[in-house]
């Protein structure tokens, strides 16, 4: 099992609708390549854990390298892991803006991660929600 987790900056604010279309065509894209994962979105920017084996995230990962819809891609982890977070979520997706409340899906349970091995991915969680809800005075 094969894991990449990066922060990217949107290029312009994304709108619902935008959203929606990003997550169904992903969602579509990633079944059929068996990858599974979480997009964390904010006020334009992304967190994502994408997830499977590893030509397959690999692949994926350089067309987000190309994808003219974001800047400033950080990957802060790639590597080998024992198993995947989320199994079921093939684009579980999460946000605090209140535009996209309505919006989330398969992620009831994104934050309880319990394994010592995904301890990057729930620091990254962490940080990125903290961040993000101090920048828009959520408490």
């Amino acid at each position: 099992m094969y894991r990449i987790i990066y922060l990217s900056s949107a290029t312009t604010k994304f709108t619902n609708e935008e959203i929606l279309t990003l997550l169904n065509a992903s969602r579509k894209k990633n079944e059929a390549n068996e990858i599974t994962g979480l997009l964390l979105y904010s006020d334009g920017n992304f967190l994502q854990i994408i997830e499977g084996k590893q030509k397959k995230i690999k692949a994926l990962y350089a067309k987000i390298n190309m994808d003219q819809r974001h800047r400033n891609i950080i990957k802060v982890f790639e590597g080998k892991v024992s198993h995947r977070i989320y199994p079921k979520w093939h684009m579980g997706f999460n946000s605090i803006d209140k535009e996209f409340k309505n919006q989330t899906i398969g992620t009831d349970s994104y934050q309880s991660i319990s394994s010592e091995d995904d301890l990057i991915a729930s620091t990254f969680i962490a940080t990125f929600l903290k961040s993000n809800k101090e920048k828009m005075n959520i408490k």
